[in-house]
């Protein structure tokens, strides 16, 4: 899965191939594009820090203690 900064730089590309293109079209779709990149990168950085906010309420540990066995 990309990263959120992975996600910005293709957006960039984007802008940058937009300013070339010739074509109205060709430069319409990369200018969609790019700001489908920034939208994925927006969602996945919300993931990410709903994500750790719920680890932080949750704790680090998420096991139970292990069991004691009983003498015999």
């Amino acid at each position: 899965m990309p990263t959120p900064k992975e996600c910005r730089q293709h957006a960039e590309e984007c802008l940058n191939l937009a300013k070339e293109a010739p074509q109205i079209y060709a430069r319409q779709a990369l200018l969609e594009l790019a700001a489908e990149f920034r939208e994925v990168a927006e969602e996945l950085e919300r993931r990410s820090s709903h994500s750790t906010d719920a680890k932080r309420r949750r704790g680090h540990n998420n096991f139970a203690p292990p069991r004691r066995r009983r003498a015999s």
